[in-house]
């Protein structure tokens, strides 16, 4: 934020408004703020101009003394209503391209983590917790760094002497147009905002620690496990979670009973964290539900001395998919971790019992409420709401966290199991500090991208509370030169393994005319196949800003197909940006279908191209063999160097997405820069059995 002299007071008529989302078709402009600039000749006398943000794009503006500034940022505005708005989507174009608020966020963040101590303070038995709550709150920040960006821009171009929010205004802008308004001096009225509703969600649902529901502590292992204990802790369970019949609560207890049992009896297998969403797969023994990272190495290693325990943690006995647990012996549900627990208790008693962890959870939270280390960005101290997020977090996650340890490790006593294997370690920290407490070796598989901004993979320092995997099989060449060399793994400690979920495409195996046709795509139709995610930063703004530029004319015979990221639980913002700007400009926009249960491989196979927008797909459509198009808006739009590799085309405007799609290929070049891109990102082979191999060879 650029500070400014203090404003002088409004007078009672005096009102200026933000109003989200409502412009003119952004391909009439070569830079979104020259419009901002060239409406900003105003008559009235600036001391007494208004600032007024809202997201309707129906409010009048009959007051010369208001400005209005649309916030919704999928709302275009027709050109004949645009002189008298400001669009917030405009703003943000231009500072996303002249700024990297991913890297300035996570400057910010380290800098103050290391001033602050809150790595150390947030350790339970040596592991940080922190390195769980990091990268929520650096996304938290990159979009705090965008929302006082765009307040700053845009009271620059207005000068006024007050800001009003009218209500439904995202929590972020008004958080950053009130911080504005009382560092420059200036009137503000607005709504009050709960500092957890700033900057969106900033964990991710664990299912392990959100449904334990044990608080007593670890205790020694026990040396002898009565089979009817387990049941008599199962049937407490049942009675407490259990909607169902009793007869059928029973017979799912005595199944978990008898397979716990003998899982426990049989020592020296691989405990496999199965905690992701399963997705849609094609094989050739038909459609598969299966986690993509570890679902195929489980497989490749049936069978052998290690031959896997699945952990679902996001089943339970009393769920819908309890009968996938039942009709895999492999297979423990979530519940086996408080068993474990209680099992132990049971047979060993009570011994040395410690503080609740609740009671461990409350005393970190508090220590953390007392820092008081300032975080000044723009003249604006960020630090206070910071703490207060980090603190509303660690109340609401940190008792589970500690609890689900405290299980881990007694599941780990119970099945004595030779290393434990999971994915998206950086968020199952717990994981990792219940294995090295028992000696038991940890190993990691990579998840999605990992590029330079990457906080659950690039660290400034390591502490002895940075738990990391033993082992961390990376995709590719690339992935691990980059662990080894900007952030602080070893060289011993990442292996290029390759990517499990490639071992499941099935090349040619895809009927491209039974997809397009599920799709709706009619004959003759380019389908465009855009990928989607699900973080704020990517739905409120890179995603409405591209797509507007994108689909800013019609787009003959084309057939755009959104695939959804599997945690959307809705449609997102865009077919309404694409629908908006083709209303506004008076134009049909093209057919759009939205899809999420469908193979990702099948589907890339049938499109003729893939429009990418910071996405994991944009690599797996280089896989595929699909064009690749990435949406160019942004300074860090292209996070892998996917341009200059040549396996990706950028594209900024409508014109730029038909010419990719009528130019011709040359199927020669574009296969050879596909291969070098491959090989560097995807080792060659068969990566399941690979990762099984090297396994087998490693653990003991």
């Amino acid at each position: 934020m650029v500070p400014r002299t203090a404003g002088t007071a409004v007078p009672p008529t005096a009102s200026f408004r933000l109003v989200p989302g409502v412009g003119v078709p952004s391909s009439r402009y070569a830079r979104p703020m020259d419009r901002v600039e060239a409406t900003n000749a105003a008559t009235v006398d600036r001391a007494a101009v208004t600032m007024r943000l809202s997201p309707s794009g129906t409010t009048p503006v009959d007051d010369p003394s208001v400005r209005m500034v649309m916030t919704n940022t999928t709302w275009t505005t027709p050109p004949s209503e645009a002189a008298n708005r400001l669009l917030i989507r405009d703003v943000a174009e231009r500072i996303l391209a002249e700024r990297d608020l991913f890297a300035e966020a996570r400057d910010h963040l380290d800098t103050w983590a290391a001033a602050s101590g809150i790595v150390e303070t947030m350790a339970v038995e040596g592991t940080s917790f922190w390195y769980y709550v990091r990268l929520g709150q650096w996304m938290w920040l990159v979009d705090r760094l965008l929302d006082a960006a765009i307040v700053d821009a845009l009271l620059a171009v207005v000068h006024p002497s007050a800001i009003e929010v009218d209500p439904n205004v995202a929590p972020g802008i008004v958080a950053a147009a009130r911080a504005a308004a009382a560092r420059d001096g200036l009137g503000f009225r607005g709504p009050d905002v709960s500092d957890d509703a700033v900057g969106g969600a900033t964990d991710v649902t664990d299912e392990t620690t959100a449904r334990s529901a044990s608080t007593a502590p670890a205790l020694p292992i026990a040396t002898a496990r009565p089979s009817g204990l387990i049941a008599r802790i199962l049937g407490r369970i049942g009675r407490a979670v259990g909607r169902r019949p009793v007869d059928e609560n029973g017979r799912r207890r005595a199944i978990l009973a008898a397979r716990f049992e003998r899982l426990a009896a049989d020592p020296g297998r691989l405990l496999v964290v199965l905690a992701h969403a399963r997705q849609r797969v094609e094989t050739a023994d038909g459609a598969r539900l299966i986690n993509p990272y570890l679902g195929p190495i489980e497989q490749a290693l049936r069978g052998s001395r290690l031959d896997p325990i699945g952990v679902e943690t996001a089943v339970r006995l009393a769920d819908p998919a309890w009968d996938r647990i039942e009709a895999d012996d492999h297979l423990l549900p979530a519940d086996a971790l408080p068993i474990a627990l209680q099992v132990e208790q049971r047979t060993m008693g009570k011994v040395g019992a410690g503080p609740t962890p609740g009671e461990e959870a409350g005393a970190i939270v508090d220590q953390v409420a007392a820092i008081s280390i300032p975080l000044l960005v723009d003249g604006v101290d960020l630090a206070p709401e910071l703490v207060g997020r980090i603190v509303d977090q660690g109340r609401r996650i940190l008792p589970g966290k500690v609890r689900g340890y405290r299980q881990i490790r007694s599941l780990i006593r119970s099945l004595r199991p030779s290393g434990v294997l999971l994915a998206d370690e950086y968020h199952r920290q717990e994981w990792l500090a219940a294995a090295k407490a028992e000696g038991v070796a940890s190993a990691a598989v990579q998840h999605g991208l990992i590029y330079r901004w990457h906080n659950g993979y690039i660290h400034r320092d390591r502490p002895a509370s940075l738990r990391l995997p033993d082992r961390t099989y990376v995709f590719g060449g690339w992935e691990r030169r980059l662990l080894t060399s900007t952030s602080v793994y070893r060289d011993s400690e990442v292996t290029v393994g390759g990517s499990p979920r490639l071992d499941l495409v099935r090349d040619g195996a895809a009927d491209d005319v039974a997809v397009r046709k599920r799709l709706g795509v009619a004959a003759g139709d380019r389908l465009v196949v855009l990928s989607a995610t699900w973080g704020p930063l990517y739905r409120t703004y890179l995603y409405p800003i591209a797509l507007a530029r994108l689909f800013d004319r019609p787009l003959p015979r084309v057939h755009l197909v959104v695939k959804l990221h599997p945690s959307e639980r809705d449609e997102g913002p865009y077919r309404a940006v694409i629908e908006g700007v083709a209303r506004a400009g008076g134009f049909a926009p093209p057919p759009i279908t939205v899809v999420q249960d469908i193979d990702l491989y099948g589907l890339l196979a049938a499109a003729d191209a893939h429009l990418g927008i910071h996405s994991t797909v944009l690599t797996e459509a280089v896989a595929a063999g699909t064009l690749n198009l990435i949406a160019d808006h942004a300074r860090n739009a292209d996070l892998l160097g996917y341009v200059e590799a040549g396996v990706a085309t950028p594209v900024r405007t409508g014109a730029d997405l038909l010419r990719a799609l009528d130019a011709p290929r040359d199927r020669n070049a574009a296969a050879a820069a596909r291969r070098r891109f491959l090989d560097d990102h995807y080792e060659p082979g068969n990566a399941s059995e690979r990762i099984a191999a090297d396994l087998l060879s490693w653990l003991p």
